[in-house]
């Protein structure tokens, strides 16, 4: 059972960056099925903190130093967090594991000295890791990859991206056999005007996700019964919301019509697909890093409430069952 701790947030301004953890100091009284890991960033948290509140009731933990990690995943069986640390070795970027509880990375092999590569997330089966990947001196590499998991090794290129930004995998379907990702545009503004997309994982039946006139941000989930993609709306748009829509492309919903100026990131569903958490920010630019409020709704949008409020810059979500 999850009881999520409500945290003292940070100040207005950034602070300067900080070794202590921050402590909790209350509750928020709601109980979930499952562990949730989330990020934490801006002021003593720089880009991103990496936190589990755990399935069994204990107190909130701080799996990496302050703003020392981003890009965190937990593994199918619930044991180990895939993350990009900021302390790299030398060479291309490269990701690692952490136990779940904490502690030192354990670096994936690097396995082309060219070729950067930002580790996402495992299949279904926890026997690949797929890949953000890109060669600073060859944009013609730039795609989505896998290799085995944990080793690296027997790497294999997805997709061929020809906008001169970026792919990311952003999740497997639930069998296994396909990958979705956003297409993202050139640098500064990657993550404007991009696209979501499905892939075959060998690299064929590429096919857009349709999303109408809604420009999805670059974080969206597979339903864990493989029926729906769930997104928001993309950063800097007037309105905010959460959709779904069929993984066919049918039926795209508004399933969240925020409050007034307020704008919802990263949903993600609850390990039986009966719910979604997810980040609700002041305004739509979350690069800013806002203090925001984390909210769980039913899967048809209903019954919102508050987990966390109000306190810290939270996002980036990955509610599962913990191991056993």
């Amino acid at each position: 059972m999850l009881v999520v701790a409500v945290l003292p947030g940070c100040a207005g301004t950034p602070a300067e960056p900080s070794t202590a953890p921050p402590t909790a100091t209350a509750t928020a009284g709601v109980e979930l099925e499952g562990s949730l890991l989330f990020t934490r960033a801006g002021g003593q948290y720089g880009d991103e903190t990496v936190f589990l509140v755990p399935g069994d009731g204990s107190p909130e933990k701080q799996l990496t130093d302050l703003g020392e990690a981003c890009c965190a995943r937990v593994s199918p069986d619930g044991s180990s967090v895939l993350l990009l640390p900021s302390a790299q070795p030398v060479g291309p970027l490269t990701s690692a594991t952490i136990p779940v509880e904490g502690g030192e990375p354990a670096f994936l092999s690097a396995v082309d000295p060219d070729l950067n590569l930002v580790a996402q997330l495992w299949s279904p089966d926890g026997t690949r890791i797929a890949s953000e990947g890109w060669a600073n001196a060859d944009a013609s590499r730039t795609g989505v990859y896998t290799a085995a998991s944990p080793s690296g090794d027997d790497l294999v290129r997805v997709t061929t991206t020809d906008t001169g930004g970026h792919d990311v995998p952003l999740d497997y379907s639930p069998d296994g056999t396909e990958l979705l990702f956003f297409r993202g545009m050139p640098e500064p503004d990657w993550d404007l005007g991009g696209s979501l997309w499905i892939v075959a994982t060998d690299g064929t039946d590429l096919r857009p996700v349709e999303t109408g006139n809604i420009a999805p941000s670059w974080w969206a989930r597979w339903s864990p019964d493989g029926e729906k993609i769930l997104f928001a709306a993309e950063r800097n748009q007037p309105v905010g919301g959460i959709w779904t829509v069929g993984a066919d492309g049918s039926g795209l919903t508004q399933i969240y019509i925020p409050p007034d100026g307020t704008f919802p990131i990263t949903p993600e569903w609850s390990p039986d697909g009966s719910q979604i958490v997810f980040a609700l920010d002041p305004d739509s630019n979350q690069f800013a890093h806002p203090d925001n409020s984390v909210i769980v709704i039913n899967s048809d949008g209903t019954e919102p409430t508050t987990l966390m409020p109000t306190s810290a810059f939270k996002r980036n979500f990955d509610w599962f069952e913990p191991s056993p």
